[in-house]
């Protein structure tokens, strides 16, 4: 298993261009006040509403997260859709301005879909929809009625649907907060049968990864939440736990559907998340950006801001 020492080091980065599709691992990443570069820049919009496309809306949108988006590394302007490849489930990449992409996003979803860059959009267009699983209602009941937005195709359906921002009012398709950290030991716990570490984490969707494949700690990035943290030359200011939908039962990219992993989180692990009245399922952490700098694969991960502290001594 090895000591949490050894640990504690960064052993994935992700980054997700496309919100709801599944993103590209980096080896090094620049990040700054707005998390990792080119992350969460891009979403899909349905265009006869107007809402932002989430995954967190399983029925309508699911499918999505059986694709996936990578920048090109010669692009010389995100904010260009030609920057964006993007891969459906059939296996056909193309870039983000051609117009079988869309077509065969469309087509997936069955409805009339467009791309839309996060900083030209208005506070309108930052809206999404999302699915209030039973496993989330206890001590919900009051972010579920504020949010309530019931759709016309879910008319027959006890599931509530909510329509809340998206972006953190940072100008990009984020949740919460611009980073998102989970560790392998965290995962491990949920773990219940042979499911490869690294397959089981890719539901998760964090942009940072600590820790190696034999981690079992326990929950141990809960206990980052009191205070700064260092991944490499960045610092980190960690924010709020985490809470957990229906996404993480759902197939991502290869890696199978698991019915039952939401509830596992709710059996095993709730924590306030910020925003209900009891503890929700929640994996992870997220975290503001107090430091920017270049984070890579193997840099040392340091709670409590070491490493700035060790620069003002």
């Amino acid at each position: 298993m090895g000591s949490a020492a050894e640990h504690m080091r960064i052993s994935e980065l992700w980054r997700y261009p496309v919100k709801s599709l599944g993103g590209e691992p980096l080896t090094r990443a620049l990040v700054d006040g707005d998390g990792l570069a080119g992350d969460h820049q891009w979403a899909i919009v349905d265009e006869s509403t107007g809402t932002v496309a989430s995954a967190k809306r399983t029925r309508v949108w699911g499918s999505l997260l059986q694709c996936s988006a990578r920048m090109d590394p010669d692009a010389a302007d995100p904010a260009d859709a030609a920057a964006l490849r993007i891969t459906t489930p059939d296996g056909v990449e193309s870039a983000g301005d051609d117009p079988s992409t869309i077509a065969r996003l469309s087509a997936l979803c069955g409805r009339p879909l467009r791309l839309q860059f996060a900083a030209a959009a208005d506070a309108d267009g930052m809206a999404m929809e999302m699915e209030w699983a039973p496993e989330t209602h206890e001590g919900m009941e009051e972010a579920i009625a504020h949010s309530s937005a019931r759709a016309e195709q879910d008319a027959g359906s006890a599931v509530p649907v909510g329509a809340v921002p998206t972006g953190g009012g940072r100008g990009r398709y984020y949740d919460l907060a611009p980073v998102h950290i989970v560790t392998t030991s965290s995962v491990r716990r949920l773990v219940d049968d042979d499911t490869p570490i690294r397959a089981a984490m890719r539901r998760f969707r964090p942009n940072i990864v600590v820790g190696g494949d034999d981690w079992d700690d326990g929950y141990v990035e809960d206990a980052w939440l009191a205070g700064p943290l260092d991944a490499g030359a960045v610092g980190l200011a960690p924010s709020i736990p985490v809470g957990r939908c229906v996404m993480v039962t759902l197939q991502h990219g290869t890696v199978a559907r698991d019915r039952t992993m939401l509830r596992r989180i709710a059996t095993r692990h709730r924590l306030d998340v910020g925003y209900g009245t009891a503890p929700a399922p929640a994996l992870g952490i997220y975290a503001d950006v107090l430091r920017p700098a270049t984070v890579s694969v193997g840099d040392a991960v340091r709670v409590g801001g070491e490493r700035a502290a060790a620069a003002r001594h």
